[in-house]
């Protein structure tokens, strides 16, 4: 719970960073590390341990609003006697749903609505930075009257405090809180992960990679001769995400893996975290011998055909938080969506084997792994100026990024 209030401090005081002691192992910072400015990424410290130094406690106002009567404020209402409470509302739930592949809000949409008859959501898949840029538009243009949406669910982790200091952000317990791992909550109730999402896990053309035993699992092995010109990626200076992927992988092998990966593989760049799995399925892609056959830097979540292998390097999980803005029409009906999203129903359908932010799903133990930091994305992304820094050292080295939007693709 202490690492979503610690945020909050970095997006109001001055931001330090650390360097690596040169007695460290690949990707720790040293404990008695020296304060330097992170305009230089190869100086900033990637790695678990790198957290605010002081809490931030939110006394903003409308911090009441939302909360629900018992004591510690978890709601204790079922689903249904929450929707009931929300059929008495007018319009649709406005939703901005982070991501780059329209298929992951368009089943959210058909689940939820079948599941509560009535109820319309009308949810927009977008990527979170752009999201977050119209919520602040929003609230400049209307004083905060309003927000752009009721909901969101996004990636970009350090927008959250910055909105619940200035009121804007409803303090809403869902039913299941208790059972979800503190560390991945706003302890006021203010924004909730509601999912563990990750990156750094194999995708690969399943006819380019019969053996399945074949596959690279380790990131070393994509500089081997036979992987050049097969290897698709998602441009590191267009997702944050994937980004903070690089970092791990530069922080544990240093710029000299980059450099050769570019100078001598020949990796092929895409937009979108979901393209390069989708290139390898697609079309004439999927049988021919040129183009992509695989990537560690690629989501496959949504591209039931190509092939899944967990890496056995370092990777990068973060829990995708959610928020209900205190500016919502309809506070029933997105009481009702936040709670459904973390109830054990639909937590049953999406975590499997996985991570999960509920303890009691959470079967592959995202607290008990060795190559992935859970808390370290949510660091990062507090610290602007070092994300800066990488985005510009990588741009420098690839160029901008190119070619379509990803939600615009069709497959």
């Amino acid at each position: 719970m202490l690492r979503f209030v610690l945020l909050a401090l970095m997006l109001f005081t001055s931001v330090q960073g650390a360097v690596v002691s040169k007695d460290s192992a690949p990707g720790t910072v040293a404990k008695s590390s020296p304060a330097v400015t992170s305009k230089n990424p190869t100086q900033a410290a990637i790695s678990k341990g790198s957290t605010p130094a002081a809490m931030f406690k939110n006394n903003a106002p409308g911090q009441a609003k939302g909360s629900t009567p018992n004591g510690n404020g978890v709601e204790t209402r079922t689903l249904d006697q929450i929707y009931k409470a929300a059929q008495a509302e007018k319009g649709s739930l406005r939703i901005g749903w982070g991501g780059d592949i329209q298929v992951s809000g368009d089943r959210i949409v058909k689940a939820f609505e079948t599941r509560f008859p009535g109820i319309k959501l009308d949810l927009k898949v977008d990527v979170s930075k752009y999201i977050d840029s119209r919520v602040d538009l929003a609230i400049a243009n209307t004083k905060g009257a309003d927000t752009a949406y009721d909901v969101v669910m996004l990636q970009t982790l350090h927008d959250y405090p910055r909105w619940k200091q200035g009121g804007h952000l409803m303090h809403y317990k869902v039913p299941t809180w208790n059972d979800i791992h503190p560390e991945f909550v706003d302890p006021d109730g203010a924004y909730t992960g509601y999912a563990i999402f990750s990156l750094g896990d194999i995708a690969y053309k399943t006819s380019a990679f019969p053996d399945n035993s074949t596959v690279p699992v380790h990131i070393l092995d994509f500089l081997k001769p036979e992987y050049q010109g097969k290897i698709g990626l998602t441009y590191p200076n267009d997702d944050d995400s994937i980004l903070y992927l690089f970092t791990r992988i530069i922080g544990k092998y240093g710029w000299d893996f980059f450099n050769k990966l570019v100078a001598n593989q020949k990796p092929q760049w895409y937009r979108g975290t979901s393209t390069p799995a989708l290139v390898m399925t697609s079309g004439n892609a999927a049988t021919s011998s040129s183009g992509p056959t695989v990537s560690f830097a690629s989501s496959s979540v949504y591209v039931p055909t190509v092939g899944k292998m967990l890496t056995q390097d370092v990777y990068m999980a973060w829990p995708q938080t959610g928020a209900i803005f205190s500016s919502t029409k309809m506070p029933e009906t997105a009481k009702l969506f936040m709670s459904w999203l973390l109830s054990d129903e639909w937590q049953t359908i999406v975590t499997g084997s996985k991570f999960a932010t509920r303890k009691s799903f959470d079967k592959a133990k995202i607290m008990e792994q060795e190559n992935v930091d859970p808390f370290g994305f949510m660091d990062f992304m507090a610290d602007r100026e070092t994300v800066e820094g990488w985005r510009f050292q990588f741009e420098s080295l690839i160029g901008l990024p190119q070619g379509p939007d990803p939600l615009s693709l069709k497959f």
